[in-house]
């Protein structure tokens, strides 16, 4: 009798095990993925703008990067994510976006799938982009060398593609009859939607590029997370923002900019970030991750 109750206690024993290391197996096969996307933190005094999104299936989407400055904090990103960009969108040919790129294609061994970039020609910005030229050809020369140039993607409006299960449409591309404030004008618009959460990146958008993406593209404005344009001041309009009608917003913001501190304190500046985040309390944003806070990743589902 002793026995068989030990048999039974023991085949009781079995069979619970066989049915947790099932459960265990089921639910680690079945547990919800996510998408993480990287906010990169300045690592100088000023301004810059860098993004990652990694997709669920560990695809790396590079947005920008930043000055030469914060090149070894998103160099160490790449390396300990498998050391490769799968996709890099740049927004516009300004140092404080492009810099981490060029420093990445001329001095690592990164690999580098496509690169989505909506430039003018050398011309263009030797005509129209004072104080800025050197850095504009640089990037351009870097683009048609050889290690990325039969990647380079030159994306038309409104093309939609895939990338793992997140949808991206390009809303805005170059604008070279905008010739005031030239190259935050220039900047390209992406839109990503993961199905359940979307991201909308303006750049360096303007005054003049929000009036045509309000004409153009009203009616795929809206997103959950958009990144404030222009580093949230003197960027994309109010009306802009009223069609993202975010809950987060993204502020590649350092602390001065962000408090409009010209070194003598709290709102002695003449930046338009105040008034920026006033547009935002105003819309009744949730949330704010601040480039001064250093690098900061939220989930998205």
């Amino acid at each position: 009798m002793k026995k068989t109750k030990s048999n039974l206690l023991l085949m009781t024993l079995i069979i619970l095990t066989i049915i947790s290391v099932i459960l265990i197996i089921y639910l680690g096969l079945t547990e919800e993925k996510y998408n993480y996307l990287t906010q990169f933190g300045n690592q100088s005094s000023t301004q810059m703008m860098g993004y990652v999104l990694k997709t669920r299936n560990g695809k790396i989407i590079a947005i920008d990067g930043g000055r030469p400055e914060d090149t070894n904090n998103f160099k160490d990103y790449i390396y300990e994510n498998g050391g490769k960009v799968d996709y890099w969108f740049l927004t516009h040919n300004h140092n404080d976006h492009a810099s981490v790129f060029v420093n990445i294609v001329k001095n690592t061994n990164i690999e580098i799938g496509k690169v989505y970039v909506s430039l003018n020609d050398k011309e263009w910005y030797m005509e129209n982009e004072w104080g800025r030229q050197d850095f504009s050809i640089e990037l351009i020369d870097t683009l048609n060398s050889d290690k990325v140039k039969d990647k380079v993607v030159s994306p038309k409006l409104n093309d939609t593609f895939e990338i793992d299960d997140i949808k991206v449409e390009i809303l805005g591309i170059r604008n070279p009859e905008i010739t005031e404030n030239p190259g935050n004008e220039q900047s390209m618009v992406i839109k990503f939607d993961t199905g359940k959460t979307s991201l909308l990146i303006l750049g360096d958008t303007g005054e003049k590029s929000s009036k045509k993406l309000l004409a153009n593209q009203k009616d795929k404005l809206k997103c959950d997370i958009v990144q404030m344009a222009h580093h949230g001041q003197a960027g994309a309009t109010k009306e802009l923002y009223q069609a993202v009608k975010p809950s987060i917003c993204l502020w590649p913001t350092p602390e001065w900019l962000w408090n409009n501190d010209s070194g003598e304190g709290y709102n002695t500046g003449s930046w338009k970030t105040l008034e920026t985040r006033a547009w935002m309390e105003e819309l009744g944003v949730k949330e704010n991750y601040i480039e001064k806070d250093g690098n900061i990743t939220i989930k998205l589902k």
